[in-house]
C-alpha cells in the first residue's frame, strides 16, 4: 500500500562504498576521523535500513566515546540514539539500558540554559519513555513525561525539531492515558500531535510517522468515547500516512497494522464486510513484512487474530477462527513472560478461547479461557486502566460458565468481576451497559438465582453509568441520540425495584432516568453556597459552569474553529466546538471528583436521594404519580404530601399497550389535522381510511380504565359520586408512551360515565426535580408581589397561515388584566424578536405568548415558537434564565409534545420555560383552534385572578392549575364533551 518507490536500489551501491570508506578512516584515526565514519555509518543505515550499517555507526560512536580525552555530550548523545534505534530493531534491553546510561550522561554535561539542553532532554526521555513499555516502570513514565515537557518548553516555535518534540510528549501522554485512564491526558496527546503535525511539511521524511502517530491517538479517543468522526478522521490520516511510506521503509508495517486495526474497529461499528476484508489483508501483509524475532511481532500477531475473528463472527468460516487461535498462541508464546503486554496478549487469546467453545461447545475450551483471563487479570496492576478491560471480559465468560453449569459460585465470581469493572470508566460506558444488561437477562433465565442482592445492584450501577454515557462532553445532537436508548433500562431498574418493595429506590431511580440533558444545563445554574468555605473551588467551578453553559447551547458546528482566549491557550490552529465541550466537561469532572474528596462533599451534584427531592416546605399541592412501564409489569409510583411511597399495581396496562394507546391517539389527532395553529378540524377528515377503526371514546376509556381509574381508588379518591367543592390536585410525572397521552382528559365517555376531571385538578411535571425546584423558588418569597405581565401576540409571521385569532386573545388578556390594575404589556407584529422576548422575559414575572409553536421531530431542539424574526428554539431556551418569572401561558400549539423517541427527556417547550425559570406553565399537547384560544384564556385569567384575590393559592401555589380546569371546562361546555381534540390539548406544568 506504500506507494513510494522503495530507496534501497537506488543507494545500495553507493553506500557500501561509504561503508568500507567510513570503517576504514576510522581504524587508528583521530576523534574527527571516528565520529565522521560513525556519522557517515548512521547515514547509510537511514537510507538502507541496513542493520550492519547500524551496527558499525554504535561501533564507531562507542570507540568516539571511549577515546574522548574529556566526557563529550554530542558523542554520548549520538551514541545512545543509535543505541535507541537498535533496541527498536532488536529489541534486547541491554541496548536500551546502554542508550539510556549514555543519554542521562550526556544530560548531566549541559547545565541549564545551554542551547542542546532541550534535545538532551527529549533523547532521554524518549528512551526512558521506551523502557516503560517494556518493563511497565511508573517511574520511567513520570521521568519521561517531566523531561519531554521542559523539553517542549525550551524548543522555540521556529525549531525544526519542535514537531518531533511534541510528538514524543503526545506519545508518553498516549501512554499515560493507556496507564491510568484519565481522559486529560488523551485530549493533550491529540492536541499536541494535531500541532506537531500541522508544522510538518507534506514533503518532509517525518511526516508519515506523525500522521501515523495522530491517528493513533484519534483511535484511543475513538475506543473511549465511540465518537464516529475520531474514526472517519483516524482512518483517513492513517491511509495517508501508509500512502507516504516507501514500500522498504521498517515504519511501513505498523502503519499498515494500524490501518488494519481500525478498519476491524470500523467493521464492528457499522458491518461493512469491506472493512473486515480489507483489514485482514492489511494484517497479513504486515504479518509477512515483520520477520519472528522482531520486538513487534507478537503485537501484530494479536491484530492478525483480532481481525481473522471478526470475520469469523461475520461469515462464519470456521477455519478463520481455528486460524486465530493457533495465530494468537503463536504471539503469547513470542511475549516475554515479564512484559506489560502479556495480559494483553492472553486476554485476547481467551476471548478466542470463548469463541470457540460458544461455536462448538466444547467444554475444555471454556476452562481454557476462564485461566487464560484469569491469568490476564493476575497480571494486571488494580491502578491500570487495562485492568476494567481484563475483569470485563472474564466476567462474560464466567457468565457463560453459569449458563453451562447452573452453579451459582460461578454466578458470583462473574458478578462480582463484572461490578469491579463496571465502576470504572475505563471500559466505556454502552460496553459497560451491554455487560450489566448481560448478566441481568441470564439471572432472569434462572429464576431460582433472581435475588434483590444479585439485581439490585446490577440495576444500580446502570443506573450509576447512564451520565457517562449521556455525558456532557458530547455533542447535544448525539446526547439526544443516545439517550433514546435509556428509557427501557431505567424502567427496567424501576420494575425491579418495585418487585423487591424498594419503592423509594424506585423513585430515587426513575428520577436519575429523567430529563438527563435538562438536568446538566440545569446544574451549571445552580448556586453554589455549599461550597462557601471552599471560595477557591466555587470560583473555578462556577468558571467552567460559565463557559460550559455557553459552550453546550452552541449550535453543533462541529467544524467551526473557535479562537477565544475564554476557553484557555490553544493549540495548532485552535479548537473546533466539539474540542472546547469536551475539554470543559473533563475540567469539570475533575473539579467534581476534587471536591467529593472533602470531608462532607461525597455527595457532591450527584443524584439525590428522595429526602433531598422533597420540597423544603414539604408541599406538593396534592400526591405526585409516576408511571412505570415494562414488559414485566406496570406499576404507579404515588409520592404522597408526607414523602412516603405508595404503589399501586396496574394489572391491566403493558408497555405494548401503551404504545398501541400513543399510535392510536396519534391516528385520531392526524385525522383532526391537529399539528399547527388555527388547522384544527372540528370533524376527522372523512375520506381516511383509519376514520373507523379509531374512536377517541374507547382510547380514552382505556386510559381511564387501566391506568387513571386504579390510581384514584388507590389514592381513596374515587367514588360512586364526584366529590363536591375544590377538587384535589394531582401532578402526573409518566414515562414511555404514556408522556404522549392526555390522562387529565380520560374516562369513560359513555353516557354519563366518571371523567377524572370530574375527581382531580391535573398538572403535569416533567421530572420531581423541575416540580421540586419550581415551589423552593415560590416560597422564597415571603409576600405575593403584583405581577408585571408580558403579552405577546404574532398573528402573521412568514412562512405559516394567518392566525388573527392571537389579536383577539391578546387584547381579551389585556382586557381582564387590566381589572387588576396589573403592569401589562403587549407586544404585536414587527415589534416581536427573539432578542426583544428574552430581554423581555427578566422583566415580566408573567408572560402570555399566542403564536405558532412546532415540535421539530427530526431536531426536538429546533422545536419553537415563531416569531416575526425567526423561531425562539428550545435551544435559545437553554441559554435563558428568568429566576423571578412565575407564570407562563403558551397558547400556541405542540407545546407539551416532546419527542417519542425521548419521551424521558421531556423536550419540548413547556419543560424548557420551567428551564428557564417559570414555576407554572399552560402549554398545549398538539394544535389548538384559533377561535377557541380566546375562550379558554379569558376564563383562565378570570379565575387565576379571583383565586389570587382571594388568597387561595397557599404557598408553594400559583393557581394556575385550577384557572386551567375552570377554563377548559367552559370551553368543554361550549363545544361538547366529545370535541376531545378541542378541549384536550390545553395542560399545565409545574405549580
Amino acid at each position: 500500500m506504500g506507494n513510494k518507490p522503495s530507496t534501497n536500489k537506488r543507494h545500495i551501491a553507493g553506500t557500501s562504498d561509504v561503508l568500507s570508506r567510513a570503517q576504514s578512516q576510522s581504524s587508528g584515526s583521530s576523534k574527527p576521523n571516528v565520529m565522521a565514519a560513525a556519522k557517515q555509518a548512521y547515514a547509510c543505515y537511514k537510507k538502507t535500513w541496513n542493520v550492519t550499517q547500524l551496527k558499525t555507526a554504535i561501533t564507531l560512536f562507542q570507540q568516539a566515546v571511549n577515546d574522548a580525552p574529556e566526557p563529550d555530550a554530542d558523542l554520548l548523545g549520538r551514541l545512545g540514539r543509535c543505541l535507541g534505534v537498535y533496541y527498536g530493531v532488536r529489541g534486547n534491553l541491554d541496548d536500551l539500558q546502554r542508550a539510556i546510561a549514555a543519554e542521562q550522561r550526556a544530560l548531566q554535561l549541559v547545565p541549564d540554559g545551554h542551547p542542546h539542553r532541550a534535545l538532551r532532554l527529549h533523547n532521554l526521555s524518549a528512551s526512558l519513555r521506551k523502557r516503560f513499555e517494556s518493563l511497565g516502570t511508573i517511574d520511567d513514565l513520570a521521568s519521561a513525561m517531566e523531561m519531554q515537557l521542559c523539553a517542549v518548553k525550551l524548543t522555540p516555535d521556529d525549531d525544526p525539531d519542535l514537531p518531533a518534540r511534541l510528538d514524543n510528549l503526545g506519545y508518553i501522554q498516549g501512554l499515560r492515558f493507556k496507564r491510568f485512564g484519565e481522559l486529560e491526558d488523551l485530549e493533550s496527546a491529540i492536541s499536541n500531535r494535531q500541532r506537531g503535525n500541522e508544522l510538518t511539511p507534506d514533503d518532509h521524511p517525518d511526516k508519515a510517522h506523525q500522521l501515523h502517530t495522530l491517528a493513533s491517538s484519534l483511535r484511543s479517543r475513538f475506543e473511549r468515547l465511540s465518537g464516529p468522526s475520531d474514526l472517519e478522521r483516524a482512518i483517513t490520516t492513517q491511509r495517508r500516512a501508509v500512502e507516504l511510506t516507501p514500500d522498504d521503509d521498517p515504519g511501513l508495517p505498523v502503519r499498515l497494522d494500524n490501518l488494519g486495526y481500525l478498519q476491524v474497529l470500523r467493521f464492528e461499528r457499522f458491518g461493512e464486510l469491506e472493512d473486515i476484508e480489507r483489514a485482514v489483508e492489511n494484517t497479513h501483509r504486515v504479518n509477512e513484512l515483520i520477520r519472528d524475532d522482531h520486538p513487534g511481532k507478537a503485537k501484530q500477531l494479536h491484530n492478525l487474530a483480532s481481525s481473522l475473528r471478526r470475520r469469523f463472527e461475520r461469515l462464519d468460516d470456521p477455519a478463520d477462527l481455528e486460524r486465530a487461535i493457533t495465530i494468537q498462541r503463536r504471539a503469547v508464546e513470542l511475549t516475554p513472560i515479564d512484559h506489560p503486554g502479556l495480559p494483553s496478549q492472553l486476554d485476547n487469546l481467551g476471548s478466542l478461547q470463548w469463541l470457540h467453545y460458544k461455536h462448538f461447545g466444547e467444554l475444555e475450551d471454556i476452562k481454557r479461557a476462564i485461566a487464560y483471563e484469569q491469568r490476564a487479570n493476575e497480571l494486571t496492576p488494580d491502578d491500570n486502566s487495562q485492568k476494567a478491560w481484563r475483569l470485563n471480559s472474564l466476567s462474560i465468560i464466567l457468565l457463560s460458565e453459569f449458563r453451562r453449569s447452573n452453579a451459582e459460585e460461578a454466578l458470583d465470581n462473574a458478578l462480582h468481576c463484572l461490578m469491579a469493572a463496571t465502576s470504572r470508566p475505563d471500559v466505556p460506558p454502552h460496553l459497560r451497559l451491554q455487560t450489566c444488561k448481560h448478566a441481568i437477562q441470564h439471572i432472569h433465565e434462572h429464576t431460582q438465582f433472581s435475588t434483590s442482592d444479585r439485581l439490585i445492584p446490577l440495576h444500580s450501577r446502570i443506573l450509576d453509568i447512564i451520565p457517562e454515557f449521556v455525558w456532557p462532553g458530547h455533542t447535544m445532537d448525539r446526547r439526544l441520540k443516545e439517550s433514546q436508548e435509556l428509557g427501557q433500562l431505567v424502567s427496567a431498574a424501576v420494575c425491579a425495584a418495585i418487585g423487591f418493595n424498594a419503592t423509594t429506590q424506585a423513585v430515587e431511580w426513575l428520577e436519575a432516568g429523567r430529563t438527563l440533558i435538562w438536568s446538566q444545563t440545569l446544574i451549571l445554574r445552580s448556586p453554589l453556597r455549599d461550597l462557601e468555605q471552599h471560595p477557591d473551588l466555587a470560583r473555578a467551578l462556577n468558571d467552567v459552569h460559565v463557559r460550559m453553559q455557553d459552550s453546550i447551547c452552541s449550535p453543533s458546528h462541529l467544524d467551526d474553529v473557535l479562537m477565544n482566549e475564554q476557553y484557555g491557550p490553544m493549540t495548532g490552529s485552535g479548537r473546533s466546538r466539539a474540542d472546547i465541550q469536551r475539554g470543559l466537561a473533563i475540567e469539570h469532572g475533575k473539579l467534581l471528583s476534587n471536591i467529593r474528596k472533602l470531608e462532607g462533599f461525597q455527595d457532591f451534584m450527584l443524584p439525590k436521594k428522595l429526602p433531598s427531592l422533597l420540597p423544603s416546605s414539604m408541599r406538593f399541592g396534592g400526591p405526585v404519580v409516576f408511571i412505570n412501564t415494562d414488559r414485566v409489569r406496570c406499576d404507579a409510583l404515588i409520592l404522597l404530601a408526607d414523602g412516603t411511597v405508595k404503589v399501586v399495581a396496574l394489572p391491566d396496562l403493558s408497555s405494548d399497550k401503551a404504545t398501541d394507546l400513543r399510535s392510536q391517539w396519534a391516528s385520531y389527532l392526524d385525522l383532526h389535522d391537529a399539528r399547527e395553529r388555527g388547522t384544527l378540524r372540528d370533524t376527522p377528515r372523512t375520506d381516511h381510511h383509519a376514520e373507523k377503526a379509531i374512536s377517541p371514546r374507547h382510547i380514552l376509556g382505556r386510559i381511564w380504565g387501566w391506568i387513571v381509574r386504579p390510581i384514584l381508588e388507590g389514592l381513596a379518591i374515587y367514588g360512586p359520586k364526584a366529590p363536591s367543592g375544590s377538587l384535589p390536585r394531582i401532578t402526573w410525572c409518566p414515562t414511555g408512551p404514556l408522556t404522549q397521552l392526555p390522562l387529565h382528559a380520560a374516562g369513560d365517555y359513555e353516557e354519563s360515565g366518571p371523567r377524572v376531571y370530574d375527581f382531580v385538578v391535573s398538572s403535569y411535571t416533567p421530572s420531581l426535580s423541575a416540580l421540586t425546584r419550581s415551589i423552593n423558588a415560590i416560597t422564597i418569597t415571603d409576600t405575593p408581589v403584583a405581577p408585571s405581565v408580558l403579552v405577546v401576540t404574532q398573528s402573521d409571521v412568514p412562512g405559516y397561515i394567518p392566525i388573527p385569532g392571537t389579536l383577539v386573545e391578546g387584547e381579551r388578556v389585556r382586557g381582564v388584566l387590566a381589572q387588576s390594575k396589573y403592569d401589562t404589556s403587549l407586544f404585536t407584529g414587527d415589534k416581536v424578536s427573539k432578542a426583544v422576548i428574552r430581554s423581555a422575559l427578566n422583566q415580566h414575572t408573567w408572560l402570555h405568548l399566542a403564536c405558532h409553536g412546532t415540535q421539530n421531530t427530526e431536531d426536538p431542539l429546533q422545536s419553537a415558537f415563531a416569531l416575526h424574526d425567526g423561531p425562539l428554539s428550545l435551544l435559545d431556551l437553554m441559554n435563558t434564565r428568568a429566576d423571578d418569572a412565575e407564570l407562563a401561558f403558551l397558547s400556541a400549539c405542540q407545546t407539551a409534545v416532546g419527542d417519542e423517541k425521548i419521551p424521558e427527556e421531556s423536550m419540548h417547550l413547556a419543560a424548557g420555560m420551567l428551564a428557564v425559570g417559570y414555576k407554572g406553565v399552560v402549554a398545549t399537547m398538539w394544535s389548538i383552534g384559533d377561535k377557541d384560544a380566546p375562550v379558554v384564556v379569558k376564563a383562565y385569567y378570570r379565575k387565576l385572578l379571583k383565586l389570587r384575590a382571594s388568597g387561595t393559592p397557599g404557598k408553594g401555589e400559583t393557581g394556575a392549575a385550577y384557572a386551567l380546569h375552570e377554563a377548559t371546562k367552559k370551553l368543554r361546555k361550549k363545544v361538547g364533551d366529545e370535541q376531545f381534540a378541542r378541549w384536550a390539548p390545553f395542560v399545565h406544568f409545574g405549580i
